[in-house]
């Protein structure tokens, strides 16, 4: 019997001729598994690379912001003394100090209500027309509700106009006309269809005459020291809600020419006392004494000083008006109608100071919601300026927005006070300080990083309490990826340098050092933005002694992080400079981070280009094997074919 056997070959025999091929492919895919992790090395370096490259721009960013145009240094409030009459917003370029205003009326836009009428009142069709001053805007309408005439008007002509519905009641409604500028050049006029359906649902009045009061149009009233004087009216003029009584008026300071006493009242014509002389002696009468007493010496009159000028006539009584400004220019004194009579007959002026004219013109008392020949029926407001005294002087603006007055402030006008504001600009401090605590925080986390990837010590991931679960991850993979790398260090070694130095901030300031502005790697206190324990190790900040170094000299603190040294305009000294200076060469274009990722990617390229070589070579090495491997099949096959003919042969020699 045949028994032909070659050991290792024969699948019938145990042998797994694929299974030989792939270990012995295994094993010519040791280097490709080593240049395939080297690859996921320098993919893993040139990630870390780019993201510290990040990491030193924000740093190299906030340390420019710290000393640039946009420094926080440069940075005002605007604080006021009573926000219900008015607001202020300061901007970089508003300069520090106190300004006092007195806000005297506040602008206003025309704002007219209709009466109740049905809330199914229709709106005839026609051409509605509105002007706003020199503005204007129409459209013509088809007709329809109250609420579609409405849309079609805020559509159509929003830009001058808008009116709103309001449901008085369930059954009526009421229309709001507003005009959609502030001032008094912002007139509301209703024109065409506008001025007819004004009229019927009682937005005006159905036109009349004009019925206003106006004195001292041609000529201002002057009245001297002491001066009066009386202004009959030919009838009675009736003054409506609504009315306000105005007139212009300024005072002129007299100089007051030194005071001479007059000259004392003669007393009585007393004889001489007379005399006799005998024999060369002469004897003299004593001299007359009546006790009549020295003539006082008169004082200087008071000065008086009472600018309470005008009187209404009314009904046999007299109305004080308040009093006019004290003002070398013409200011304006208003008196809305429920402060007045209900009638007058006329005005008395008296001037009752010694040493100061005063100036009367334009006194007229008007309905300022009349437009036209008609007057606003339900005027919820009116047009008119914002008039403001400021320096002493009398200010009119045609809008509640007041942005040039102060230079770098916009005030926001609220009401009208007779008591003056304060306006306070100042440095906005605490946005500063949120400033500095943010550049340390980028500070800390470039030192951060750097200790991270140059030490393969983990407690240096374990103190960061900050750090999610994510970025805890992150770290872990990244901890020591760059141990040994004498350029970060050299870059940590130089920045915590730059950060102790001390700085020319100029003149006698004792701040040059950001220690002595609470700043350093062991500060007392708590941090500043971060809490302390995430700062073990890196920079601290000491709240309370950096408010108190604000608070002392806040412009050395700025000079502290950047400075002009040379009269240059040029900054060039201080922390935030150095800093970014030392930090840019790392993360330009083309810089250190930038060629560090370079040199990866080029040896990543390299890299991959010889696992593709070694991968093609595989290949043709899998191909031969298994070509080999399939010709000793073949042989197998052969011999197990001969092996049986054999055995086939014996068997039938034997049963011969």
């Amino acid at each position: 019997m045949s028994d032909i056997s070659i050991p290792g070959i024969s699948n019938n025999r145990g042998m797994d001729t694929s299974q030989m091929v792939e270990d012995l492919m295994e094993v010519e895919r040791i280097p490709v598994r080593r240049m395939e992790s080297q690859v996921e090395t320098y993919q893993l370096e040139q990630e870390t690379w780019r993201s510290f490259g990040r990491r030193l721009s924000q740093l190299r960013d906030v340390s420019r912001s710290m000393y640039g145009f946009e420094n926080p240094f440069r940075e005002r409030l605007a604080d006021v003394s009573n926000s219900s009459v008015l607001s202020a917003d300061a901007t970089r370029q508003a300069e520090e100090g106190i300004e006092e205003l007195t806000v005297l009326e506040t602008a206003g836009r025309d704002r007219f209500a209709s009466e109740s009428i049905p809330r199914d009142t229709r709106i005839e069709a026609g051409v509605y027309r509105f002007t706003l001053g020199d503005e204007e805007g129409s459209f013509r309408y088809g007709g329809g509700s109250l609420s579609d005439f409405v849309e079609t008007l805020n559509d159509r002509v929003g830009d001058v106009v808008r009116a709103v519905v309001v449901p008085d009641t369930a059954e009526t409604r009421v229309i709001i006309f507003e005009g959609q500028e502030e001032g008094a050049a912002a007139v509301l006029g209703f024109e065409e269809s506008a001025a007819t359906l004004a009229q019927q649902i009682g937005v005006l009045s159905t036109p009349r005459p004009d019925d206003s009061l106006a004195l001292f149009e041609d000529a201002p009233l002057r009245l001297e020291p002491g001066d009066s004087a009386q202004e009959r009216l030919a009838t009675r003029y009736t003054i409506e809600p609504g009315m306000v009584l105005r007139f212009d008026a300024r005072t002129i300071e007299i100089p007051r020419e030194p005071w001479t006493p007059p000259p004392p009242a003669p007393g009585p014509d007393l004889p001489e006392e007379g005399a006799i002389t005998f024999n060369d002696v002469t004897i003299r009468n004593e001299r007359l004494d009546l006790g009549i007493p020295e003539p006082d010496v008169p004082e200087e009159p008071p000065r008086v000083e009472d600018n309470r000028v005008v009187q209404m006539l009314g009904a046999g009584a007299r109305l004080d008006l308040p009093a006019v400004p004290t003002s070398a220019d013409f200011r304006t004194v208003e008196v809305p109608a429920e402060e007045l009579m209900t009638g007058t007959d006329g005005f008395v002026f008296t001037n009752r100071n010694t040493d100061r004219a005063i100036e009367i013109r334009n006194l007229v008392i008007l309905d300022p919601s009349r437009r036209g020949g008609s007057r606003a029926v339900n005027a919820l407001d009116t047009a008119r300026d914002a008039r403001i005294e400021y320096n002493g002087i009398e200010i009119t603006r045609s809008s509640n927005t007041v942005d040039d007055l102060i230079p770098g402030v916009t005030l926001t006008l609220r009401r009208a006070s007779q008591d003056p504001v304060e306006v306070d600009v100042h440095p906005d401090r605490e946005s500063t300080k949120n400033a500095i605590i943010e550049f340390i925080g980028f500070y800390n986390q470039v030192v951060r990083d750097i200790n991270i990837y140059t030490r393969s010590d983990p407690a240096l991931i374990e103190q960061i309490e900050y750090f999610t679960d994510d970025e805890r991850e992150t770290m872990e993979e990244r901890l020591g990826i760059f141990q040994g790398d004498s350029g970060l260090n050299q870059l940590r070694s130089r920045m915590q340098t730059i950060m102790m130095n001390a700085y020319d901030t100029g003149g006698d300031s004792s701040y040059r050092m950001l220690a002595q502005i609470g700043i350093s790697t062991n500060a007392s206190g708590t941090g500043g933005g971060y809490d302390a324990s995430r700062l073990r190790g890196y920079l601290e900040i000491n709240e309370s002694d950096l408010d108190a170094a604000l608070e002392q000299d806040y412009e050395a603190i700025g000079r502290l992080f950047g400075r002009d040294t040379d009269g240059d305009l040029v900054v060039d000294t201080g922390v935030g400079y150095a800093l970014e200076n030392y930090v840019a060469p790392y993360v330009r274009t083309g810089g250190i981070i930038a060629s560090r990722t370079d040199s990866l990617d080029t040896r990543i390229g390299q890299t991959e280009d010889r696992i593709d070589r070694y991968n093609d070579r595989l290949e043709d090495y899998e191909a031969d094997l298994r070509t080999e491997f399939g010709r000793m099949e073949g042989a197998l096959d052969q011999l197990e074919e001969s092996s049986r003919a054999l055995d086939n042969l014996n068997t039938g020699n034997n049963n011969q």
